[in-house]
Formats: C-alpha cells, structure tokens, sequence
C-alpha cells in the first residue's frame, strides 16, 4: 500500500483486537492504527481523531455496528470518513457484523468478509483474506485523495485545471453548461480540477462555495476562487469552516477586481478586510487547529487541511511594479501558499522568469502557468487595461487582429496557440496548465492538451514563438540571447528614485518620536500614559493628531496605522483596496487599478525606499490586517501603549500600572491573538 500522509488515520472499532491485527498487517505500517473497543469508544475517538478510514467490525450487542454505522454517516463531524463493515468469519455464526436485512441496507462496496486466524483456515486462506483487506483500505483511501493536490505536487503528473465563469443568476444557462462540462470531466479523467471564479470583474455571480459543493457531488477536485474584496474575516473564516465540512479542500486566495457598477443599484461598498497574505496565515492557523477562548478557556479547533493557491502577475512593465510583485509573492510563500497561478500574460520570457525567481530565491513552489484561449474581441479589451492584470501587447493584437480575418474567425489559431503554451509551459518546468476562455468546451481543452503533448518535446523551438516584451519592460534577470529566455543573473535595476519632502520629515520624526530606544521616546511615555487616562486631554490630542495627519497623509484614522508599512503612504486612503501587504495585481504601467489617474501606492512606496537602499525591506515584514477595535482612536496613543500592530512588532509593550497586580507581559496572549 503506498505511503500516505502522516496524518491519514485508521480507527477500527470491535469489541476484540484480532481485527486491528489483520489491518495492522494490511496497511503494513504506512498507517498509524487506532483502536477502540466499544460504541462509545468508537464515537469519540473517531470526533476526536477525525481519521481517514473507520473500520466496523462486531460489537457486542449483534446489531450495534450497523446502528454506529448509521450514526457516523449521518454524524456532522464524521460525515466525510469512509467507513468499511467487515465480517471476521469464524465458526461462531452469531458474531455476524450486519443480519441480513441490515445487509441490504447497506452499500456492497461498504462490506467485506474475511477470513480470521482460526483452527479450521489454512496459511493461504488467512494471507488472501490480509490481500482482499488491503485493496478494499487502498480503495477507500484513494477516494479520499485530494487529486489537485496529488497531481499538483506528482513530478511526474502534468496537471490540468480548467476555469469557469458562473455567471449571475440561479438558474441561467452558464450554469447549465458549467455543470455539463463537470459531467464531461467526470466522464474523461483527463483534467484534475475544476476551478471557479469569484465574482469576476467585481460583478455579482452565483457563489463559487455553492457550485464547488456540487462539482464535489459529481466527483471532480473543485477550486475555489475566495476573493476579499465583498468578505471580512469573519465572514472568511466561516466559509472556510463551510468548505471544509463539506469536503471542499483547494482555494485560491485573490484581493479581487474591485466592486463593479453593475450590482443592486450601483456600486457596492468594497470590503478588503483581508488580503491574500492575511488569508494564507488564517488557513494555516486552520490546518493546524486554531486556538480560541470559550468562558475563558483555551479550546482548539479540528485542524482543517486546505491546499491553498495564490496569483501574481510577473508581467509588469515597470521595475517598481514587478518588484512588488515578487515582494509579496515572499510574503505569500512564507505565509503558507502551496501553489502558484500567475495572471495573463503571453510573454515567454516572463514565464521562464517567475521559475528562475522562485529557484534563486530557494522556494520549491509549484506553478500552474495561465493559459487563456485568447480570441480577438477579450484581446481587444485587454489591450485597452479594461480587464485589470491581463496583459495584451501591441505585437500581439494585431497578430490576433490578422487571425481573425480567416473563415473560423481565428478559432483554430488561438487553440493552436493554447497548445503551444501548454508544451511551452511543460518543457519550461512548470507544474501544471490552469486553462481558460469564454465559451470554450471541453472539447477544446481536449485538444489543446492533446495537441500540447505532441508538442511538448520540442518546446525550445516555440519560445521565439512568444517573444511579447513591453515596451521598454523590466525584466528581473537579463536575456539569454541564445536561449530567448533568462540568464541566472538580476538585471541592474535603473528605476527613478523620489524624495518628496513630506517623506524625509517624515522619516526624520519616525527616528526621534517613534524610535522605542530614542530618549524622546522614553520620556514621553509616562507623558502618554496621562494623557490616555483624562477624557479631555485625549479627546483634544486626538483632534489634533487627526487634523494633522489628514493634512499630511490623507489619514482615515483607523487607529492601527499603516504609514510605517508603506513608506509614509496612508494605504487606506490611498490604496482603494487597502493593501497593507504590497500591491495587488491591477496596476497598469505603474498606474491604479481603480484610479487610473493616480500612482499605485507601491510604486510610490518603492521609488521612496529605494532612495535610501530599502526597498527590499517590502518584503521583510508581514503586517496583519487592521484591528478595527482602534479605529478613531489616536494611533500615536496605540503605538506608545503598545496596542497597535507596529508597537507589538517592535515590543513595545502597554505600560505597567504600579497600583495593578498585573506583570509585565500580561498581555502577551491578546498580543498573540491580535
């Protein structure tokens, strides 16, 4: 049997141990084996241990297993374990695990008869009855196997997702064919998941959780796009808990395209409570059981075990947006991702260089690479940045604009072009191809498989083939002009630098007001304390430090400031989409997604620490999202008492009240949890 994850379980309940033995056997030690011995044992170990296989033999009374059986398949906790009745035969006929009506009841596949060491059953009997044992576990265990996982992770598997686009509305057509395509993936078994977007564009969609659950139903790996921008973190977490129950185990973390105006009368109020960064840290908090208090007391949660994906975008055309890019993508790395889809683009060198990023920098993340069956009209769109983060070059779009002068209105030649991606993204190193397009069936994904194989072993030959550069583009690495891909080596980076007075202020009050080691800061702290505890004092000190940080930064007074995060740029008055981890994917030519006549805040953030050779540090530092329980209150008074996330970064603790038994460090678990 293979080797399976430490994690995956096996409880046998019956009330003697031969049948523990005989799965002891058959797993041969791949497995760690739980036993218990009665009804109630059973049931709680199997809460508690939450195993991947229940093995029910007899117990005692006759009838118990087949009513524990019941009990588990309709239990919350233990719905999703696959359970296996087996009959150990022996020569006492009343020891049968399930009476014939109760037989009938159940599922053939669900049953299995053995053998048992015994005076009257020979050697062989007992070894055929070990080998019958291990094919039924290895069967129930490979109904459990996390296929996108399996594949994803497999050097030796090319994985295939294809993308859907639910649309709006409950019973509309895109819906219909959306599940017909599923049936056909169901059918075929070439492709390893089904992914489906989050209302794409920033449009309202039917729910992605909601279609996932059914394409589990079908029998196909769902993946499940969780954007942030309509969710806060509670929200998250409950549908998090909601996938988990329900099976649903692979989601791609996204910010998502702002809110569109094409919701209930007008645009929606966007939310971003969470960014991607944040996402990853609760599912890992999640796979690992999360502590919480209930009536005061710690309880832990039963770890989830999401496989959690993540985008960005190498395909950027200044230095200060790909660098972003990247300094995020450590971030998300660090944070827990498992897997990588980067967003549109055609460019083989930007392809090869998202590889090379991850191998210098000694990350062993696989990567499914993006492609989209591009016909002319989305290409259009794009070229015109009217679908946030796809990139359509001038070169491009007219090739396409050429194409669609033939008869099949390019049809032929963008699957062509589909497959040629699919053998370039497999000769490159790329784990897998995650496939996309308006209206595209699976037929065509077929095809452009098919013909991406055929294609595959020589994939050299197509890299001139996509030779897409922005103008004047950045490139991390520099060209191999023999390859038309990447040398392992950093291109210089020429990019402006800007010092704009307010920053070096700035900067300057930051080292003497908010340094915790700077004497000023030492003797303003009692100062602080005061002026925290009278009503009057802080309501004015408050008025005053909002009015001037308004003045300055455009201040939201969220309480739990960012400035220090993004070199003095206020990322929620300044970022629509209040990215406190480094930028989204949107920019276009260093520009806002959602302001195109604004800088993206990253950009501006980059160009200023990189005046003073700090730019990397936007990668150093994960900062969580804001803690609204400050909001309108002085984040200067936070930082100073150690509340805001900053002063617990720099431990910078609340002051001790010397009439309060409180220690130094009382506040640790708040800290912790915050």
């Amino acid at each position: 049997m293979e080797k399976k994850s430490n994690t995956e379980k096996i409880l046998v309940i019956s009330d003697t141990p031969d049948l523990m033995e005989m799965v002891k056997k058959a797993v041969d030690g791949s497995l760690e084996v739980v036993y218990a011995s009665n009804e109630q044992e059973g049931l709680e170990k199997a809460r508690k241990e939450l195993p991947g296989i229940i093995v029910l033999g007899y117990i005692e009374p006759q009838g118990t297993a087949f009513e524990l059986h019941r009990k588990l398949g309709d239990g919350w906790i233990t719905k999703n374990i696959s359970l296996l009745l087996v009959d150990v035969e022996s020569q006492d006929s009343s020891r049968k695990v399930l009476s014939m009506e109760e037989g009938l009841q159940i599922e053939a596949d669900a049953y299995i008869s053995l053998s048992a060491k015994d005076s009257s059953v020979s050697s062989a009997q007992l070894a055929e009855s070990i080998v019958r044992l291990k094919e039924k576990l290895s069967t129930r265990l490979e109904e459990r196997v996390n296929t996108l996982r399996e594949s994803i992770l497999d050097p030796d598997t090319f994985c295939v997702t294809w993308e859907q686009i639910p649309g709006r509305g409950a019973f509309e057509m895109p819906q219909e064919e959306l599940i017909d395509n599923v049936r056909r993936v169901a059918k075929k078994g070439r492709i390893h998941a089904v992914s489906v977007t989050d209302n794409p564009g920033g449009n309202p969609a039917i729910s992605t959780e909601i279609l996932c659950t059914e394409i589990k139903k079908l029998g196909v790996e769902p993946l499940v796009h969780l954007a942030f921008r309509d969710k806060n973190r509670n929200q998250c977490e409950s549908l998090l808990y909601g996938l988990a129950a329900l099976g649903v185990r692979n989601v791609l973390m996204l910010s998502g395209d702002y809110p569109s105006s094409g919701g209930f009368k007008g645009t929606p109020k966007p939310v971003f409570d969470l960014d991607s960064v944040n996402g990853l840290q609760l599912i890992e908090m999640m796979n690992k059981g999360m502590d919480h208090e209930v009536m005061r007391r710690k309880v832990t949660l039963a770890p989830t075990d999401f496989f959690t994906g993540v985008a960005v975008s190498p395909f950027k055309q200044l230095e200060a947006e790909l660098m972003g890019q990247y300094y995020k993508l450590k971030k998300k790395i660090e944070a827990g991702a498992n897997f990588i889809i980067p967003q549109l683009g055609y460019d083989a060198r930007k392809f090869h260089e998202l590889l090379l990023w991850l191998k210098v920098h000694g990350y062993d993340v696989p990567v499914l690479a993006n492609i989209y069956v591009l016909p002319y009209g989305a290409a259009k769109t794009m070229h015109a940045n009217q679908i946030p983060g796809c990139i359509v070059t001038d070169k491009l779009l007219a090739e396409l604009a050429e194409e669609a002068k033939a008869t099949d209105k390019g049809r032929a030649a963008r699957l062509t072009r589909a497959a040629k991606m699919y053998a370039l993204a497999k000769g490159l190193g790329f784990a897998g191809a995650h496939i996309g397009g308006h209206g595209i069936t699976y037929e065509m994904v077929d095809h452009i498989i098919g013909e991406g194989e055929e294609l595959a072993s020589n994939w050299q030959d197509l890299v001139a083939e996509f030779d897409y550069p922005q103008n004047a583009g950045f490139y991390f690495f520099e060209k191999d002009t023999e390859t038309g891909l990447n040398r392992e080596v950093q291109a210089a980076r020429t990019a402006k630098t800007s010092r704009p007075p307010i920053y070096e202020f700035s900067r300057l009050a930051h080292v003497s007001l908010f340094n915790p080691k700077s004497i000023i800061f030492k003797a303003l702290r009692p100062v602080v304390k005061k002026i925290d505890s009278s009503s009057s004092p802080k309501s004015a000190f408050e008025s005053c430090e909002h009015l001037s940080k308004v003045v300055l930064f455009g201040c939201m007074n969220c309480g739990d400031c960012g400035l220090f995060d993004v070199a003095f740029l206020c990322p929620m008055s300044q970022c629509p989409k209040n990215q406190r981890n480094g930028p989204c994917g949107g920019s276009y030519e260093g520009w806002c997604e959602v302001h195109p006549d604004k800088k993206c805040v990253w950009v501006r953030a980059y160009e200023r620490l990189k005046a003073h050779k700090e730019e990397d540090e936007i990668g150093d530092n994960t900062v969580p999202p804001c803690n609204w329980e400050l909001s309108g209150t002085s984040s200067w008074l936070n930082f100073y008492l150690g509340r805001d996330h900053s002063a617990k970064r720099l431990g910078i603790e609340p002051p001790v009240d010397k009439d309060s038994p409180e220690k130094p460090g009382a506040n640790k678990e708040t800290q912790k949890a915050s």
